[in-house]
């Protein structure tokens, strides 16, 4: 076997060890953020279910109906607390997953980046009667990765916008239930 062919199986064993690693990376950050996501599901139905028993047996219990309405009004505030509370830790579950599978998205394609720019010089040394070509090849690479690194920007900031415009329409909708409730409360 001669050196250069041992080398690249080298390089080609290392390059799938490390597809390996960032595919499980990859697996792993999706379980875990689906497996939040279910427990705050689950917290959430086990919260209404014994908020429905309350109100079930509050219901039976009323006299008339001015008192079974103000049982209802009593329940809809803790009810809508409770979604809310919910979509908001869900909402921000869902970025941080999405968060950090960009990063490891990122990461790798830095790595790749960096690779091949990296085995591109290399070549450019080994050939000098073909570096020109090489060299502009490179241009393009970088120029690639460098419009890829902007559009990540991007989205990243527009994805930010969207998680404060999410939480804060959130919040509205809590303190219009709240500010609803007070009015029949008074009513």
């Amino acid at each position: 076997m001669t050196l250069g062919t041992n080398r690249f199986a080298e390089e080609f064993s290392r390059a799938q060890q490390v597809g390996i690693e960032q595919s499980l990376g990859f697996a792993r950050t999706v379980l875990t953020g689906t497996e939040r996501l279910w427990a705050v599901q689950l917290g959430f139905a086990r919260a209404l279910l014994s908020d429905n028993e309350h109100a079930a047996k509050s219901l039976a219990g009323a006299k008339d109906a001015n008192e079974a309405l103000a049982v209802q009004r009593e329940l809809v505030e803790p009810v809508a607390e409770k979604t809310t509370a919910a979509w908001r830790e869900a909402v921000g579950i869902a970025h941080a997953t999405q968060k950090e599978l960009g990063e490891l998205v990122e990461k790798h394609l830095k790595q790749t980046s960096e690779e091949v720019l990296a085995g591109l010089d290399k070549l450019a040394e080994q050939f000098p009667a073909g570096a020109v070509g090489v060299k502009s090849l490179r241009q393009g690479v970088a120029t690639t990765f460098d419009a890829y690194d902007s559009a990540v920007a991007a989205t990243r900031k527009q994805s930010e916008e969207w998680l404060a415009a999410t939480v804060q329409n959130i919040n509205k909708a809590s303190a219009t239930v709240a500010a609803n409730r007070r009015k029949a409360t008074a009513a």
